[in-house]
């Protein structure tokens, strides 16, 4: 019986593109079927492990972070990953670099060997803004046409064209972010991108008030919007970890999380707040879990007049199955460098 190959892709940022790694589309798709392997119960994820270089509130944002982000993913993925991702606040100013710099590994679950090796920074923005299309094609109010975005940074990229998939009848959005002339660029390139109105709003306030959807996405160490501000109806997606007010779950119709022990367990994520503040408590009563909603386990939003807050930590599920659709598609298209763990025998048997 000869012994398995040792053979493994490597897959660079232009070939994660080249392979489909930027059809947000197809990503909301693929998070649908994670999340519903997930509600399966056939999901394995420990914490994520994480190293910071001070402590105290906001630190990720101000100083940077690494985190290790493993998973499998049973079902039709059947598939063990792990997403290393360096968030440096500092690298686009400094060193002309993106602030996070990731890579994907991917494993075989029976014979432990990598299947592939490849760039995480597309693959994780991607998958993060996928979720919260997902989360809106749930939760928003059907024929929602108008949306706010706080951050023009990298993410908003990704939340925006997730945003214009999940929301077919989307006309504006209106976009805050400090560095006006950041702010200013982005809207410019994306109306002209996509067609859409997106148009810089002067102050958060500005952009926030009768938006049907909120997505924050910023750096912000503090809260970037009050709960007043937000219209009826609205469904706020907290992408970013420090953005939503404790107060905000006081006028909060339904709590939707993409993984309660994860989200309640995440320093600084809003709903480790919550329960840090004794708001909510510790097993999350009321709280409802995205592969819930996804499946129809949950009913998910009541009526048109309901404020809904999804907080998404952003698991390694989202990455091991994204990565595993871009390796799909590249094994089709014959793209990626072959690299090997040995040519021979290993050293001990």
């Amino acid at each position: 019986m000869s012994a398995p190959s040792t053979e493994f892709l490597y897959l660079s940022q232009e070939d994660v593109v080249a392979a489909g790694g930027t059809d947000m589309a197809a990503m909301i798709e693929v998070m649908a079927r994670a999340f519903a392997v997930k509600a399966a119960g056939q999901v394995f994820m420990p914490p994520k492990v994480m190293i910071t270089w001070s402590d105290g509130p906001g630190t990720e944002e101000r100083d940077g972070r690494i985190m290790a982000m493993p998973a499998y993913v049973g079902g039709e993925f059947d598939v063990a990953g792990l997403k290393w991702i360096p968030s440096v606040p500092d690298n686009p100013e400094r060193h002309g670099l993106p602030r996070a710099n990731a890579l994907v590994l991917l494993s075989d679950r029976e014979t432990g060997l990598p299947l592939a090796i490849m760039d995480g920074t597309v693959v994780s923005a991607m998958r993060t803004g996928a979720v919260t299309g997902l989360a809106v094609r749930h939760l928003a109010v059907p024929g929602a046409r108008s949306a706010c975005l706080l951050g023009a940074g990298v993410l908003a990229h990704t939340q925006l064209e997730a945003l214009r998939i999940a929301m077919p009848e989307l006309a504006e959005v209106r976009v805050y972010d400090p560095r006006a002339g950041r702010c200013a660029a982005f809207c410019e390139q994306r109306s002209a991108a996509t067609g859409l109105g997106v148009r810089p709003a002067a102050t958060a306030a500005e952009a926030v008030r009768g938006a049907e959807v909120v997505v924050p996405a910023t750096m912000a160490v503090d809260p970037t919007f009050a709960p007043e501000w937000l219209a009826e109806g609205a469904t706020v997606v907290l992408v970013s970890s420090l953005d939503g007010p404790v107060e905000l779950h006081a006028v909060t119709d339904l709590l939707v999380v993409d993984d309660w022990t994860h989200e309640s367990t995440h320093e600084g994520r809003y709903a480790q707040r919550l329960v840090d503040a004794g708001v909510l408590a510790a097993a999350g009563p009321g709280v409802a879990e995205l592969c819930d909603v996804v499946t129809g386990r949950h009913p998910g939003r009541a009526s048109a007049s309901d404020l809904v807050v999804v907080s998404p930590v952003g698991l390694a599920l989202d990455d091991v199955t994204a990565a595993k659709h871009v390796l799909d598609r590249a094994r089709e298209a014959n793209l990626g460098t072959t690299l090997r763990l040995r040519s021979g025998p290993p050293v001990w048997e």
